[in-house]
């Protein structure tokens, strides 16, 4: 399950791969998605609620952050490995990216320590990061996103950079002074 815009233009720009927040696949991702096909992206955001029926099934929403906190961090990152696959195929040849919001921030974090080579460009938006991270294997370009009233997240900023620094990413982290966390999201 998830939603999928193919990129309008007679060549896509690149493919990426949106990671939803905890609260799963809302009307926000599916409009996400929209916005950036618009821009010539092919995008894609797996629902990572699709073994227990997708978002859509829950009989209460507010089920959706504990279900995606009980799924263990490897069958995440074995659907968001399928959603490259899946770009790959829609998308030949593009580049991939990927942005996650939050709890998608979080595993895009866990992507990049996990070294997955087929991203060129990562995007963590306030996702809370590893506690001990370890970035030797990221071949992706990274801009990390940090709201300036959000301690939560925010205190593994440091973390984060000096991890990226240390493994000799190239990366960009931009704190929106004044933004709480999930400034994003509609």
């Amino acid at each position: 399950i998830g939603a999928w815009a193919a990129p309008t233009g007679d060549r896509p720009r690149a493919a990426v791969l949106v990671v939803h927040e905890n609260r799963g696949l809302t009307e926000h991702f599916y409009d996400l998605v929209g916005r950036l096909a618009g821009a010539g992206y092919g995008t894609l955001c797996v629902d990572l609620l699709s073994s227990r029926g997708g978002t859509a099934a829950l009989t209460d929403p507010a089920e959706a952050p504990t279900a995606l906190a009980d799924t263990p961090v490897n069958a995440l990152l074995a659907d968001l490995r399928a959603g490259i696959d899946e770009l790959q195929r829609r998308v030949p040849g593009a580049k991939v990216g990927v942005v996650g919001f939050c709890f998608g921030g979080g595993m895009t974090w866990q992507l990049l320590q996990a070294g997955e080579p087929r991203l060129a460009a990562a995007v963590p938006f306030y996702g809370p990061v590893p506690e001990q991270p370890d970035f030797r294997r990221v071949t992706a370009a990274v801009l990390a996103v940090f709201a300036g009233l959000d301690e939560r997240v925010n205190a593994g900023r440091e973390r984060a950079e000096a991890a990226l620094r240390d493994a000799d990413v190239t990366y960009w982290v931009r704190t929106f002074e004044g933004a709480d966390h999930a400034f994003f999201n509609d």
